[in-house]
């Protein structure tokens, strides 16, 4: 439950909280760091993290089930849905970032991603400062620093499930980062900074994706284990 709020909101909280049978522990940090969400909290005592954004209201319970599914297939990888990938056009030592519309794949959004806890130890401890350093100051791109971290030290690209491309927010279309253009660039610059650090790109880009078994026949959905599978 979330720990010390204020005594005027606690039946506001009991009234709109869900009935869970799982216990609920809210982590407030001591200072407003984008590296926090990868911190290795004590709270945290399951091998396999969630890793998901606080506007992320879209993704369907059976997308959430079978990325979870996925992830213990593949423990010692990002799994997530949104994929995006680094370009490198003519050979040139600068990478670009783009939106993943093709089959290629070399990063996932951490919006909403599964990640072994090791995982942020790794980024917390063994990863460059510089990197944490970099996303606290830009608040931006910490994201793309844990899948550098990752594919750094496994040798192994992301896995996308899903056919979905990207969130999509109806009611907050006119402030999507999708229509500001400086987005791209600044994600862009972040990949190539990051290469700095590292003295190497370490993304490995595949042509791989994860569906639920049955997902694209047109058979009764009740001969399908997940039947709520988004396309956007």
């Amino acid at each position: 439950m979330a720990d010390r709020l204020p005594n005027r909101s606690n039946s506001l909280l009991a009234a709109k909280w869900p009935q869970l049978t799982k216990p609920v522990k809210v982590v407030r940090t001591k200072e407003n760091k984008l590296s926090n969400r990868f911190y290795p909290y004590n709270e945290v005592e399951t091998e396999a993290i969630l890793a998901i954004d606080d506007d992320i209201l879209m993704l369907t319970p059976d997308e959430l089930e079978f990325g979870f599914q996925a992830w213990r297939e593949f423990p010692d990888r990002l799994v997530g849905f949104p994929g995006r990938v680094h370009t490198n056009q003519n050979s040139s030592s600068q990478f670009k970032y783009e939106s993943e519309w093709t089959n290629n794949v070399s990063m996932v959004l951490t919006g909403c991603a599964f990640h072994h806890k090791y995982f942020s130890h790794l980024f917390t401890y063994m990863m460059p400062s510089y990197i944490r350093d970099w996303v606290d100051k830009h608040m931006n791109c910490e994201d793309i620093a844990m899948n550098f971290m990752v594919a750094n030290y496994t040798g192994k690209a992301p896995i996308k499930v899903t056919p979905r491309k990207r969130f999509r927010c109806p009611e907050c279309v006119t402030e999507s980062l999708w229509a500001d253009p400086s987005h791209f660039v600044e994600r862009s610059e972040c990949l190539n900074e990051f290469v700095r650090a590292y003295g190497h790109m370490p993304l490995k880009t595949v042509e791989f994706r994860a569906d639920p078994l049955l997902f694209g026949e047109k058979l009764p959905d009740r001969v399908k284990l997940y039947k709520d599978i988004g396309s956007i």
